[in-house]
């Protein structure tokens, strides 16, 4: 998850299907209390194609834990 922050900003659906983090709010809950800053942005992401679009976190690296 850590690279990936690091290339950008990664969605929940992104981690779940890309990353295969079955439980990304938290590996972003663990990052956190190791010191890295990472904020959240509520969006609207469809899971399919298709499919109406649901509330999603989008999570940004601010800053890494020295």
């Amino acid at each position: 998850m850590m690279e990936a922050l690091r290339n950008g900003p990664v969605s929940t659906i992104e981690a779940a299907k890309e990353l295969d983090i079955v439980q990304p709010p938290n590996t972003i809950r663990r990052l956190r209390k190791k010191g890295h800053e990472i904020h959240t942005y509520w969006t609207h992401q469809s899971t399919e194609p298709g499919r109406p679009p649901h509330r999603v976190a989008k999570y940004i690296l601010m800053r890494e834990a020295s």
